[in-house]
């Protein structure tokens, strides 16, 4: 009797483990279509080498400098896996291309990446698990209104601290009009955030953001923070607009000048210790001068 009902365990375990290898398989056979990848020729400007990771060695690099901007410097709270490692990473970073800056006149240092960017396109993400940005924004309008390969999620964005002058985002945003008419993307997304999880410190900010650069209806994202914060208020008419312009972080202002809206909310990000709000950018809307100097 005991020696029949091992058996039968045995026998119901091996069936468990080949519908798990063939539920595994067909995932496999699944995502083939999508290693197919269209060519992203390297760009070379003076000493700089702009590219696509293509190599583990690579992205180790690259969460590495994201790792010393983010939990050094901004002190988002670390993972016991992410602070033994000093290394950024998730899920989402097997599945995504990586954009890297590489200082090739870097001495000294053996990671020569000042700059990443990652990229991943909306047919990976559904693939996937989805975007990033949806674990703080629901953005079923946006999904409802284009298709998978049209949606382009960017996030992860740093600059070494050394290099913030102008020079490494203008090379990442070439780079990205590269891929964007590479893979004829028409939405971009991604989170864009102020620094620290005090809201009212920016109540002058995001009351500026939410009368001037709201999304429209059609194309609105909810934050799925439950969280009220009574941060925004009417702006008063003595408010100088330019000044709280100039007051925004860079990332902001840099997608609000290409032609980006944001969220009506935001989202308070106790990790990564960031306010964050979901930037979308129509890729036919952007201004015409940044056309002509990332889309020429």
């Amino acid at each position: 009797m005991l020696i029949a009902k091992v058996k039968d365990n045995i026998v119901k375990k091996d069936l468990k483990v080949r519908k798990l290898n063939s539920i595994f398989k067909r995932k496999i056979y699944s995502l083939e279509p999508l290693i197919t990848k269209k060519n992203f020729s390297k760009i070379e400007v003076d000493n700089f080498i702009i590219k696509i990771v293509e190599k583990k060695s690579e992205l180790k690099k690259a969460q590495a400098l994201r790792y010393s901007i983010f939990y050094k410097e901004k002190k988002a709270i670390p993972t016991i896996s992410k602070k033994i490692l000093r290394l950024d990473f998730d899920k989402v970073d097997k599945f995504a291309d990586h954009l890297i800056v590489i200082d090739k006149n870097r001495k000294g240092i053996k990671n020569k990446i000042v700059g990443t960017y990652r990229l991943l396109r909306g047919d990976i993400a559904a693939h996937c698990g989805g975007f990033y940005t949806s674990s703080e924004f629901d953005l079923s309008k946006i999904l409802n209104s284009y298709k998978n390969n049209q949606i382009l999620e960017l996030g992860r964005s740093c600059i070494h601290q050394d290099y913030r002058n102008g020079t490494i985002v203008n090379l990442l945003w070439k780079a990205i009009a590269v891929y964007v008419k590479l893979y004829d993307i028409k939405i971009l997304l991604g989170c864009a955030s102020f620094h620290g999880t005090d809201v009212m410190k920016y109540t002058n900010e995001l009351s500026y953001l939410r009368k001037n650069f709201s999304l429209s209806d059609e194309l609105s994202v909810k934050s799925l923070d439950r969280k009220i914060y009574p941060a925004y208020t009417e702006i008063n008419s003595n408010t100088n607009d330019l000044r709280t312009f100039v007051k925004l972080p860079p990332l902001i202002k840099g997608y609000l000048r290409i032609g980006g809206k944001v969220s009506h909310d935001c989202f308070v990000d106790d990790k990564f210790n960031t306010i964050d709000l979901c930037v979308v950018v129509k890729t036919d809307n952007i201004d015409e001068k940044y056309k002509k100097k990332y889309l020429h």
